[in-house]
């Protein structure tokens, strides 16, 4: 069963090759392009992980997060951050609720290390809480 990846980014060139390369690797990939509609997709379908840019129009990242975290059903869903190195920010979205932060430029091999540790450690969550 393919995992469904929720990617928030406003630049579309960055959100398009994102989930290319996403999808490449067999992922499932909704995209969005601000807070706001993050917020309506993760609603109607809650993925297993959520990447998220933090500069967004509308609603940002750091925003978008904190009411994720409040939410019962997003609890437990990791989230990661791929935005600009901004360390204050990258502080605040962590402190936020995120999991953690990789700075663009994206490091493709990186990124996908980082995409199966944090589904890893969401699936042994899971599995502990029964």
């Amino acid at each position: 069963m393919e995992q469904k990846i929720l990617l928030v980014e406003d630049h579309p060139d960055t959100r398009d090759l994102l989930a290319l390369m996403l999808r490449s690797i067999g992922f499932t990939v909704y995209t969005a392009d601000d807070g706001f509609e993050g917020l309506k997709l993760v609603a109607a379908d809650c993925p297993a992980l959520i990447i998220t840019d933090l500069h967004m129009p509308n609603l940002d990242g750091i925003n978008m997060i904190r009411i994720l975290r409040d939410q019962p059903e997003c609890k437990t869903v990791p989230i990661l951050v791929v935005s600009a190195c901004e360390s204050r920010k990258i502080s605040d979205a962590i402190t936020a609720g995120a999991n953690e932060a990789i700075c663009k430029p994206i490091d493709f091999d990186s990124l996908e290390r980082v995409i199966a540790r944090l589904l890893d450690q969401s699936k042994s969550q899971d599995l502990t809480a029964f």
